[in-house]
């Protein structure tokens, strides 16, 4: 990776919690991400340097997802949800929730190279202390018929996905690991779970904080924010190692997914993360973008492909 990238702010401080789930659009050249517990969807358009917002549920939004078909996929708490413009308002239809009995909800989600769409959730509990209770997350899949299935179970708090070829990837951010998988494109499933990447073992390794949200490049290597860290990570998933990193001027490094090639969107957390009493940093809670990443092809994001009828009234 050559040493002559920028780091530059997109939109300061925009999110007032967790900015989380980046995904660019590239023929209207539009970002989408959230800001989870405002549950709120944000988007930026390139071309009109114009910022908006649209506010989804009253509860936290982990998730969007551009659909194929029209309007967006979000994670609302438990439920996904299908989104909407009609007349100008927003509509809104529960397609599944998930994790009854649970105080759960949904967290980071991605959609396979088929367009079908991969969620998992965490818990809300406090257990001894705990931000979460332990292996109370699962990993769903949404087919391209709508229908859901358990994917994966026994999961902290579920985060970063990516594939690669045959391999998929999947992070359990407390255990500070990411998992390689199996993959399984016809069949839709995963099996073969091993161990990828284990932060405990990488250089440095009490300065990386928690793995997050990723993207993965062209030629395999996962980009993973570090939570904590202050840093995006590129990652050699054979090796277990380091490739490079890039630096950034805030400590709580959420996620990040590729735009154009040398080119890589960044979102961050605000209060969340941050001791009482304390204010958060300069900048905490904004997109930023990485430019200038010469050699370096993204993958592009992939909407949900799947056919879903129009929202009536």
């Amino acid at each position: 990776m050559s040493s002559n990238y920028t780091v530059n702010c997109l939109l300061d401080s925009v999110a007032k919690s967790l900015s989380e789930g980046p995904f660019w659009e590239p023929v209207t050249k539009t970002l989408y991400f959230v800001s989870i517990f405002e549950g709120e969807v944000h988007l930026w358009n390139e071309p009109n340097n114009y910022h908006s917002t649209v506010k989804v549920s009253e509860q936290p939004v982990s998730f969007v997802i551009p659909c194929q078909s029209g309007g967006f996929l979000a994670g609302a708490s438990k439920s996904i949800v299908h989104c909407d413009w009609q007349a100008g308002e927003l509509k809104r239809r529960v397609l599944h929730e998930v994790d009854p009995g649970l105080s759960n909800r949904f967290n980071d989600a991605k959609c396979d190279p088929a367009g079908r769409l991969l969620a998992g959730t965490m818990s809300l509990e406090t257990n001894a202390g705990a931000i979460m209770k332990p292996n109370a997350g699962s990993l769903f899949g949404l087919d391209l018929g709508g229908s859901i299935k358990t994917m994966e179970t026994g999961v902290s708090l579920s985060n970063g996905l990516g594939w690669h070829g045959n391999t998929f990837y999947f992070t359990d951010s407390p255990v500070r690991t990411i998992y390689a998988y199996d993959w399984d494109a016809e069949g839709f499933s995963i099996s073969n779970r091993r161990v990828a990447i284990d932060f405990s073992k990488l250089p440095e390794q009490e300065k990386l904080g928690f793995p997050d949200g990723l993207a993965v490049d062209a030629d395999g290597r996962l980009w993973v924010a570090c939570f904590y860290g202050s840093r995006v990570l590129c990652l050699d998933p054979q090796s277990g190692q380091v490739v490079s990193q890039i630096p950034m001027p805030v400590p709580n490094v959420t996620s990040c997914c590729f735009g154009s090639d040398g080119e890589l969107f960044v979102t961050t957390a605000n209060q969340w993360g941050v001791r009482d009493g304390e204010q958060p940093p300069p900048q905490a809670g904004s997109i930023f973008r990485v430019t200038g990443l010469d050699g370096i092809r993204g993958t592009p994001s992939v909407m949900y492909k799947g056919s879903l009828p129009p929202i009536s009234d």
